[in-house]
């Protein structure tokens, strides 16, 4: 099976009369040939995979000859290698006792009086898009997000890494939510902004650290990883992780540990990553800026959220969703619901909430009308006014903030306010457009 163009393990196929997305997502199978435990079998989907007889395993054994943690299997690209882990009986490919060796599909290896067989194995997934109204936290009943809600659905119980890309404002959390929600994972969900963190704490926040392992840790912190263990790991403008601090990120995403800043004991750990962005992480790879590696790592299914201008027949729907709780009292209809689906929405799905509350504000007891709305601009004009995307998230963001800022005659905080961002956001992404002169 190859990958699809876009990098990810989707493509589109045939599904009886109409079309489906299909998920393939590579793994393993493990036949237990000869030992306690013979004739079973493990289907996992890991890069790594963990083979002993303690309970953090994903290959567990009852053997009593098999150590705790006996030996890993890494996933190197299309080829598997063995590593023994300092096992008391030893690791043995087709014979040959080994501490680490390249395996192949149908290759035996013996741990202690186990012997297992191991095979490659894909595992499928259709994604199908059905008649419905909103997933989990998700509204919108358009084509767009109904498809959206179908790869959602067959790719949350797995344990496959997801990109969620797509425009601030869209939704890129709540697909987050949705996708823990359905994956019937125990643990919790941990949201880390990459954005909103100092790049000198950056690892610490994730991966923990030890009791004055620097100055000013006066006691233990486990970090986002660990708190996610068996949950999900969401984390946000994953395109702003500084390039020094991707290698120990894919280290921890390929071995399935971490360890804390000032320790040298790794925590195993089982957590699904989710990661999303509003920048183009392809063009990032191109420009140096990110690992590819680790790109294909999170990568293996893309989710796009929609720009809400893409979908303005959502909008009504999505009024009625936020006017539940945020407008009870103020009818929304006829022509400030009009204004409201005609307008760009720069700020995407986020700004439309925003709009919603603030008329529940001001229009207790009434209709609304559409000067209640005071949208930053006249839609019809704007959109003539407003430059073509060029096709790249990143370059489409750039141009929404510029256009924005023309607007508001250069008022970064009313220009924050239209965009539904907060400012030090609006800053922080109109630096990282400024060329780099060095």
């Amino acid at each position: 099976m190859a990958d699809s163009e876009d990098g990810s393990w989707t493509r589109r196929v045939r599904l009886g009369e109409s079309w489906a997305t299909l998920i393939e997502l590579p793994g393993f199978r493990v036949n237990v040939l000869a030992g306690a435990d013979c004739g079973r079998h493990f289907d996992l989907p890991a890069a790594t995979l963990r083979l002993g007889s303690g309970p953090d395993n994903d290959v567990r054994l009852t053997d009593r000859t098999v150590s705790r943690h006996h030996a890993r299997l890494v996933r190197e690209g299309a080829d598997w290698l063995i590593v023994d882990q300092q096992s008391s009986n030893g690791t043995f490919v087709d014979g040959v006792r080994v501490r680490e060796s390249y395996v192949r599909s149908g290759s035996q290896i013996r741990l202690g009086e186990t012997v297992l067989e191991l095979q490659q194995r894909t595992e499928s997934h259709y994604a199908v898009a059905r008649e419905e109204g909103a997933l989990g936290p998700l509204v919108g009943a358009s084509e767009a997000m109904r498809a959206l809600y179908g790869l959602i659905r067959a790719v949350a119980p797995t344990a496959a890494p997801v990109l969620i890309e797509g425009e601030s404002g869209t939704g890129k959390e709540l697909a987050a939510r949705a996708l823990h929600e359905l994956s019937g994972r125990a643990g919790p969900l941990v949201v880390f902004d990459a954005a909103a963190t100092s790049q000198e704490l950056i690892r610490s926040e994730l991966f923990g650290h030890a009791r004055g392992a620097f100055t000013g840790a006066a006691e233990a912190r486990e970090g986002a990883f660990r708190r996610a263990n068996r949950g999900t790991l969401f984390i946000d403008e994953f395109g702003e992780l500084p390039l020094a601090l991707q290698p120990n990120l894919l280290r921890a995403l390929e071995s399935r540990e971490v360890t804390p800043v000032g320790s040298d004991k790794p925590v195993l750990l089982d957590v699904r990553v989710v990661v999303a962005t509003n920048r183009d992480l392809r063009r990032s790879v191109g420009e140096g800026r990110f690992r590819e590696d680790l790109y294909h790592r999170v990568a293996v299914v893309r989710l796009r959220l929609p720009p809400l201008r893409e979908r303005r027949e959502d909008i009504p729907l999505l009024v009625r969703h936020f006017a539940t709780t945020l407008a009870p009292d103020c009818r929304i209809e006829g022509p400030a619901l009009e204004e409201l689906v005609r307008h760009d929405w720069p700020g995407n799905v986020r700004a439309l909430r925003n709009a919603v509350e603030r008329l529940g504000i001001v229009c207790r007891g009434r209709p609304a009308r559409p000067e209640d709305l005071e949208l930053a601009r006249d839609t019809t004009a704007s959109r003539a006014r407003a430059p073509a995307p060029t096709g790249t998230l990143e370059e489409a963001e750039r141009q929404m903030m510029l256009a924005a800022l023309e607007r508001t005659r250069g008022n970064k905080a009313a220009a924050a306010r239209e965009l539904g961002i907060s400012l030090s956001t609006l800053k922080r992404r109109l630096a990282s457009f400024e060329p780099d002169d060095s």
